[in-house]
């Protein structure tokens, strides 16, 4: 979890160049459309709450599939 911390504070530091904020995004966004059994359920639920959009829609697809 501490890594996502990480990457969370990464994307919302605005002096953190946006090219690296973005790829950030865009690697996570992968990792949990391609690669989602990495993730906890916790990791998912926090990652779900996530202000950017594409995240969130991600991690609740996983978290859904789950349910199911």
């Amino acid at each position: 979890m501490s890594t996502l911390e990480a990457l969370h504070s990464i994307i919302h530091d605005q002096q953190a160049p946006e090219i690296i904020r973005n790829h950030v995004t865009d690697v996570l966004q992968y990792a949990l459309r391609n690669r989602g059994g990495y993730f906890t359920d916790k990791e998912l639920k926090w990652l779900a709450e996530w202000d950017d959009t594409r995240i969130p829609i991600a991690a609740n697809k996983l978290l859904n599939a789950s349910k199911g």
